[in-house]
């Protein structure tokens, strides 16, 4: 083996002196790399092919590398060039000395003008097998102008009463023979209102939070203040805010006075009014109040200077007892995607549904967006607009309908939830 090896190596210094450029190359273990034109396998032996048509075996043992790519010419030394010729003085590109390029200056060459009339002819067939040549010649029946078909119908109508005409019916009488006994003493009612009687006193805000948190459930931890900006600015009332226990738990009431009557309008109204109502039907309730509150104004208006969709959002605001009641759920209207991608980016750490699911939500709520919107109508006006609320992290779909009558409605539709930093 080692005879072998040292005449392979004398052949491959031989070799590697003549070639200079080589597609394929062996590393040898010692360092050398051996280039050829190609590299074969066999048994435990590679076989190269130099340039001149010799072919080199070398056992396996003493390759470490085999490349199949060439890395290329080496590098020329300091001071030459051996990329080729180049101009170093004078122009760039000389000129062309072929005639056909000197000439290309000048233009075409003259034409002859083309002749207005073309002498040529082609005949045409006058024989169309696509139509009908004939059909203005051939003789057709025309229409006629009366309908000569008669059709009988029944005279008969099952959905009428034909005999109505025809049937005995009771005139009313033209004197009214009705009699009622009246009073021939005169004497007054019994029970008829003193005009000396006290008018009864006008509620206050403190009574009107009596009244609302019950008789017996007084105590005095109530407070009861007035509602400055926010939605008593945008809707033009005044409302007041009161505190108070029932059953143990803290509740809220905001509430307006208005022909002598207290009105709830937001809050906590299903524990106020005693019954456990869904979201919604408080909404309505909220909703039902404040109207017949603004009866004694001319109706729900727009104020001046107020914004028809900020006026929308500042009634769902108030209605909605998650975001006016002792909750005060955090309401946010999304007016740019942007502001919603914000919202979805923020995760909360106490939400109780699934990142599966959440991240379920969060794609139906982004592809939901849209802008809010005011249509104009002829019997009033028409908000829709997109909110979060903290309480469930619930993006929703508002309506609030804006009659010209003085009346707001709002509904409600719950598009995705569990978005954002919100609370369970």
């Amino acid at each position: 083996m080692r005879p072998f090896a040292a005449s392979a190596s004398i052949a491959i210094l031989l070799a590697a002196a003549t070639l200079a450029q080589g597609a394929s190359s062996l590393i040898l273990t010692d360092g050398q790399v051996i280039k050829g034109t190609e590299i074969k396998r066999q048994g435990d032996a590679y076989l190269i092919t130099m340039t001149g048509g010799n072919t080199v075996a070398f056992p396996v043992s003493l390759v470490t590398e085999v490349k199949l790519v060439d890395d290329g010419p080496q590098p020329a030394p300091p001071g030459f060039d051996f990329s080729g010729p180049k101009t170093l003085a004078g122009p760039a590109e000389l000129p062309s000395q072929d005639v056909k390029d000197q000439q290309r200056v000048l233009g075409p060459s003259a034409q002859w003008t083309k002749d207005i009339i073309d002498p040529t002819w082609m005949p045409t067939s006058a024989f169309d097998p696509e139509k009908d040549v004939l059909a203005g010649s051939r003789a057709t029946w025309s229409k006629s102008a009366i309908d000569t078909t008669w059709t009988p119908t029944s005279g008969i109508d099952m959905s009428k009463d034909v005999f109505s005409r025809s049937h005995a019916t009771w005139a009313k009488s033209p004197i009214d023979t009705t009699w009622k006994p009246t009073d021939g003493f005169g004497f007054k009612p019994m029970k008829s209102k003193r005009s000396d009687e006290p008018a009864p006193p006008e509620p206050t805000p403190w009574t009107c939070a009596e009244s609302l948190f019950g008789e017996g459930k007084r105590s005095e931890s109530m407070s009861v203040k007035p509602v400055s900006g926010g939605a008593s600015a945008s809707l033009g009332v005044t409302l007041y805010e009161a505190q108070g226990v029932i059953g143990g738990r803290v509740r809220k009431a905001v509430f307006t006075i208005a022909d002598a009557e207290c009105r709830l309008v937001g809050g906590d109204a299903d524990a106020l009014i005693g019954l456990n109502l869904p979201a919604e039907h408080a909404m309505a309730q909220d909703a039902a109040s404040f109207n017949a509150a603004m009866v004694s104004k001319g109706g729900a208006r727009v104020p001046a200077g107020v914004d028809k969709i900020d006026y929308a959002l500042a009634f769902v605001a108030l209605t909605d007892p998650a975001v006016s009641g002792i909750t005060e759920a955090t309401l946010k209207m999304i007016k740019k995607p942007e502001e919603l991608r914000s919202i979805v980016t923020k995760a909360s750490s106490t939400c109780e549904l699934g990142r599966g699911k959440r991240r379920r939500e969060e794609r139906t709520a982004t592809a939901s967006f849209a802008a809010p919107k005011l249509q104009t109508g002829k019997e009033g006006d028409v908000v829709t607009f997109l909110t979060w609320s903290s309480a469930g992290g619930v993006i929703s779909r508002n309506t609030v309908v804006l009659a010209r009558g003085g009346v707001v409605s709002a509904k409600r539709d719950i598009v995705a939830s569990h978005i954002g930093v919100h609370t369970e």
